[in-house]
């Protein structure tokens, strides 16, 4: 696939599409959130999504993927490895199960980045799920 066309990836597609239904649930019970600090906002769409997968996507789990090269099923070791610290990191910050809570979404922006080999694949996808994340919880 050529890099330039990640999005055009039925995999891709799938993951941007699959939160939708979940996010409209959460509006059909909560309604949209105010949100009433628009940097804060900002921040924790943008600024918070970019700079992680830049790390754990762009930096981490490649230089993993040189040591750790098995998968499991479709999800590598390097990406195994690389959500467990994404996750551990997130127990400073997050209660324990919101912690935990991103182990489904860090493994998938991993393979996702795998998969199409774009740094812009996992960053849009984590912006996305975040986007919906603090519109419908806050």
């Amino acid at each position: 696939m050529a890099v330039k066309n990640f999005y055009k990836d039925y995999v891709f597609i799938s993951l941007v599409l699959i939160p939708i239904p979940f996010w409209l649930l959460l509006y059909i019970y909560n309604g949209f959130q105010q949100i009433e600090d628009l940097k804060l906002f900002f921040t924790l769409i943008l600024l918070y999504p970019i700079l992680e997968e830049i790390l754990f996507r762009g930096l981490i789990q490649p230089t993993i993927a040189k040591q750790f090269s098995k998968n499991w099923l479709i999800i590598s070791q390097a990406n195994l490895i690389t959500s467990a610290l994404f996750v551990s990191l997130h127990f400073i910050s997050h209660p324990p199960l919101w912690a935990l809570a991103v182990v489904i979404p860090s493994i998938t922006f991993g393979y996702i980045q795998e998969r199409v080999n774009h740094i812009l694949a996992p960053i849009t996808l984590h912006t996305t799920y975040n986007a919906g994340y603090f519109l419908m919880l806050g």
